[in-house]
């Protein structure tokens, strides 16, 4: 085995405990994903295994082993080699060939002269051959940063390779040399992601949950098909126990009220045959035992149906999501909404987008676009100018007044992490009375022990839901939903709602995505590329 884990738990420094008593075994050059909702626990569990974080208990066996971590802020002080792990190499060589190394710098390279051809090789087949190992990482986007560490793969070649997140910054040319990689590679792969189109090139998929690790030798969408089924099977199980639940309720009343008269009856007869007083009690005595011994009996029985319905409930919630429908906007179709002509944008350092090529564009009511382009190239400041959060700096850019927009990114900033949830909710529309709030909430999976929680500590999954409930307080939909990389921080279950959600909505749609399979869920009919 290239991995094993036994027996694995952590807690929280607040005492609460996130997974306890996890155990599986990755097998040499398997490619296998670890899956399950927000919050149970996955990055932490990649993060013990690496080392980076310490558990509760721990027992793991492992080959070399590398990760890919799935946020970089805590590098961004660093150089590339020094997150690389080479830039002691790097420097004792350099000091070795113009003579002046001493024993230890030997030690250090440890025979490694091909180290530079390596990383020059390795930052070539990740096309980032432009990115010097002295430059420092916060000075590099969140998808350089993603290849950055992808070429540590060749240049440290680890047997278990380990990666949270890794598309989540990557554009699609990013993508694709990932996908390229995990196709040929003969290293044992450990996923947690969000990507279909990347989990379904692995060959295993492992559920996590509060009972643990269960293994499917499959992919990701055969692994949802067992799980639909299994659900709808779960589904009617819990039909048919809720009717045998009422027969038997209503077979214990009726039992009840039967033995409650046979002792009624039985007291009265008795009393007319003149049976001594104390006779009576203890005849009135064994009655009542008898009574509380069935009643302690049908109890139980109760009981143990209410439990099983409970346990199927359960796991029946751990796999379905909230249906939601949004509204539609009021416009007609094909109404000029934004219209732009040869423009251009300049950043506060000078740095301008489009100058050689002016952008021109227009968007119609009811369109439905997915926009396009690499790393760097303005999609989003394109986003804001449509918006009206920025004007252009050359250049025409006409916008229907009023446009109300809705910007949905992957922080889902549209929500005031200061507010509440219930407070959040009630911002949207002040109209609504507390009753039609509350329920609107109930209906998106947010009980009333989260009303008072602050919106900073919501998962990426709970803004989304929460931003999408949002929608149906206000009076109107909105005239245009922008949707910039919304699928980045929200577990698989979450995108599918928020792709029904988008889907069912009437309206101008404008999508910047990487996921291809998010936007074909959405129903996109044109494509911009800029």
């Amino acid at each position: 085995m290239s991995l094993q884990v036994h027996n694995l738990s952590y807690m929280h420094p607040d005492r609460d405990v996130l997974f306890q008593n996890i155990s599986f075994s990755v097998s040499s050059g398997d490619k296998c994903a670890i899956v399950g909702n927000n919050g149970i626990g996955k990055s932490t569990l990649l993060k013990i295994i690496a080392g980076t974080l310490t558990p509760s208990s721990r027992n793991i066996s492992c080959e070399s082993l590398y990760m890919i971590p799935q946020h970089f802020g805590q590098y961004d002080g660093m150089s590339v080699a020094e997150i690389l792990g080479v830039s002691e190499k790097l420097r004792a060589m350099s000091a070795i060939l113009d003579g002046v190394g001493t024993e230890d710098d030997f030690l250090v390279l440890n025979d490694e002269w091909d180290i530079q051809e390596r990383i020059t090789d390795a930052f070539a087949r990740w096309h980032i051959d432009y990115i010097e190992p002295d430059r420092i990482m916060s000075t590099l986007s969140g998808g350089e940063k993603t290849r950055v560490f992808l070429a540590g793969l060749d240049i440290h070649t680890p047997s278990v390779v380990l990666m949270d997140e890794p598309t989540n910054h990557l554009d699609i040319e990013g993508r694709g040399l990932l996908y390229d990689f995990i196709r040929n590679t003969n290293k044992t792969i450990v996923i947690v992601s969000h990507d279909r189109m990347l989990l379904n090139m692995l060959t295993s998929t492992y559920e996590m949950s509060q009972s643990g690790m269960r293994f499917f030798p499959m992919n990701y969408d055969e692994y949802k098909t067992t799980i639909d089924a299994e659900t709808e099977s779960r589904v009617a199980q819990l039909e048919n126990r809720q009717k045998e639940l009422a027969k038997a309720e209503k077979s214990a009343r009726k039992t009840m009220e039967r033995q409650q008269k046979h002792a009624t009856r039985g007291e009265k007869q008795n009393a007319k045959k003149g049976v001594a007083r104390i006779v009576m009690g203890n005849l009135r005595d064994k009655s009542e035992t008898t009574t509380s011994r069935l009643n302690k009996v049908q109890q139980e029985k109760l009981g143990a149906m209410n439990r099983e319905m409970h346990e199927i409930r359960a796991t029946i919630t751990e796999h379905s999501a909230v249906k939601i429908t949004i509204g539609s906007s009021v416009l007609p179709d094909r109404k000029l909404l934004v219209e732009a002509k040869d423009i251009t944008f300049a950043y506060k350092d000078g740095l301008e987008i489009w100058g050689q090529s002016p952008l021109n564009l227009s968007i119609f009511s009811g369109e439905r676009i997915w926009l396009q382009g690499n790393n760097g190239c303005g999609k989003s400041t394109l986003l804001k100018l449509i918006t009206g959060d920025l004007e252009v700096t050359e250049g025409e850019m006409w916008r229907m007044t009023p446009l109300h927009c809705l910007y949905l990114d992957q922080e889902y900033s549209c929500i005031d992490n200061e507010l509440t949830v219930y407070e959040q909710l009630q911002s949207c529309n002040h109209r609504k009375p507390e009753h039609e709030i509350k329920m609107l909430l109930h209906r998106f999976l947010f009980t009333a022990t989260t009303w008072d929680k602050k919106c900073r500590n919501l998962s990426g999954g709970e803004k989304m839901k929460l931003a999408l409930c949002g929608l149906l307080a206000m009076d109107n939909a909105p005239d245009i939903i922008i949707a910039d990389e919304p699928t980045n921080n929200i577990d698989i279950q979450s995108m599918d709602v928020l792709a029904e959600a988008l889907g069912s909505y009437q309206g101008t749609l404008i999508v910047v995505s990487h996921d291809e399979r998010f936007v074909r869920d959405v129903g996109i009919e044109r494509v911009i590329k800029i």
